[in-house]
């Protein structure tokens, strides 16, 4: 099973981003983020629930904005 941020994913996850986004865009995760922010981390999320990977801390940059996951 993987997570991203408190959400737990089922083994074996793979529907599309559109029907993912569709999904959870909504949650409390997501829905307080500015839209670019939204989208970039739904992506990672999703990225995350297709491959298995458990969540991974995401560094911001100094202007408040988050850098790509650390590996």
């Amino acid at each position: 099973m993987s997570s991203y941020k408190g959400i737990e994913f089922a083994k074996g996850y793979n529907k599309p981003f559109a029907e993912f986004k569709k999904e959870f865009e909504g949650t409390h995760i997501f829905k307080n983020m500015h839209p670019d922010i939204r989208e970039k981390e739904l992506k990672i999320a999703h990225k995350t629930a297709v491959n298995g990977n458990s969540s991974r801390t995401v560094k911001k940059s100094k202007e408040g904005k988050p850098e790509e996951p650390e590996e």
